[in-house]
């Protein structure tokens, strides 16, 4: 049992007992000579046990909160393997529905950190190939300890319990990205690639070099629901990354499509997943362009136009900026779209919350002088679940319309 006991100085019981799973730095009494992130037993502020946490003396962020539970959660007791196994199903249940079978989609999370009460675990599967990766130092330490069997005791799990052969663990918002080999048959991490199938799309994604743990898995179904509603239309599809909305409105029958973005690299692999499903080169266009710059300068327009940008908020401090900046850019992609044509809008950022982003689009397509439709409205797929209690982890937003 952990020795580590931490007190709460603010009335957080309920928000806790309701499946929270985030207790800052500023509601805890202070804690000293703990160097290192390690399981803690939380104590409400009555001093009465409340929950076990993973305690993180690196980040504001000082509690994650595993269970409130009276036993400790170990491996001894197969806490954590019940974890797993929960996440399995889930994914399971994902992969039975239509168009997620193995042989259509075999790129999905497997486990969601908190959304899966695994608090800032990390595990994607590409094909034969698990990508583990961690949100910070804390979590980084805590899951490599005895408690839990170390990284290499959930890559053991990982390999005896789902059709993956390697294990690997990718660093997370580093400059500098790197994969090392942790488990199963050995792999050149240099440049990792691999080819997935998303609903039977082919995508190559590099392990190494790619965002995130290599792809942006969140927007799986909205890529499909893109797809299904292409035929006929040209599309313009700006800040496109690697092409995941192009090849979509590609396979669904677009007569045109553009990629814009800043990245030579992205716009290259757009190109390349392109041709890996078969579709007409003449069909797609890719540009490396400032993507403000290219909506700024365009003349032409078209049926659905497609916004993806990364974060542009990364902390609350910085949400007021960001708005303007989504503002803008949703205001002059809208001039884009031809009369009865569609506009689609997204924002990954955890700080941009859906009541503002409705706002964002409200201002943005007054500023444009055009009235919307909303079609759709949807954020990560279910392979991505959050906390009820906790709907800033819903951070991804999703908005399609008709405008007029």
């Amino acid at each position: 049992m952990s020795k580590l006991k931490v007190r709460l100085t603010r009335n957080l019981r309920k928000s806790i007992q309701q499946g929270h799973p985030w207790v800052y730095k500023e509601a805890i009494a202070p804690v000293v000579d703990v160097s290192s992130a390690t399981l803690a037993r939380v104590l409400d502020s009555k001093n009465e046990d409340l929950a076990w946490a993973i305690y993180d003396p690196h980040s504001p962020l000082a509690l994650r909160i595993l269970s409130t539970d009276s036993a400790p959660p170990s491996k001894t007791n197969g806490f954590f393997e019940r974890r797993y196994l929960r996440s399995k199903a889930l994914r399971e249940t994902l992969l039975a529905t239509r168009g997620h079978s193995h042989s259509e989609t075999s790129a999905f999370r497997m486990f969601n950190g908190e959304g899966d009460l695994l608090p800032g675990l990390v595990c994607d599967r590409y094909g034969d190939i698990a990508v583990l990766q961690f949100d910070g130092t804390g979590p980084q330490e805590f899951w490599n300890t005895d408690t839990v069997g170390g990284i290499n005791g959930i890559a053991d799990w990982l390999l005896e319990n789902l059709p993956v052969k390697t294990v690997v663990e990718k660093t997370r918002r580093s400059s500098e990205r790197t994969i090392a080999h942790i488990a199963g048959d050995a792999v050149e991490t240099t440049d990792l690639s691999v080819v997935v199938k998303e609903h039977g799309a082919l995508f190559e994604v590099n392990l190494e070099k790619g965002q995130k743990t290599g792809f942006f898995l969140d927007q799986r179904e909205n890529r499909f629901y893109v797809r299904e509603g292409s035929k006929g239309k040209s599309v313009l599809n700006l800040f496109s990354y690697t092409g995941g909305f192009s090849v979509s409105a590609g396979l669904g029958g677009a007569e045109k499509v553009v990629s814009v973005d800043i990245s030579q690299g992205a716009i290259d692999a757009s190109k390349k997943n392109w041709e890996l499903n078969g579709l007409k080169s003449g069909s797609h266009e890719g540009l490396a362009v400032d993507v403000f710059d290219f909506v700024k300068t365009s003349q032409d327009t078209w049926d659905h136009v497609i916004v993806d940008p990364p974060s542009m908020g990364h902390s609350e401090d910085r949400k007021e900026i960001a708005i303007q900046k989504y503002t803008e850019l949703f205001a002059i992609a809208a001039r884009k779209v031809k009369s009865a044509g569609e506009l689609s809008l997204s924002s990954c950022s955890s700080h941009i919350s859906f009541e503002d982003f409705f706002k964002i689009i409200s201002d943005a397509l007054s500023v444009a002088r055009r009235r919307g439709q909303i079609a759709r409205v949807s954020g990560q797929g279910a392979d991505h679940p959050f906390p009820h209690a906790c709907p800033e982890l819903r951070y991804l937003k999703y908005v399609h319309l008709w405008l007029d």
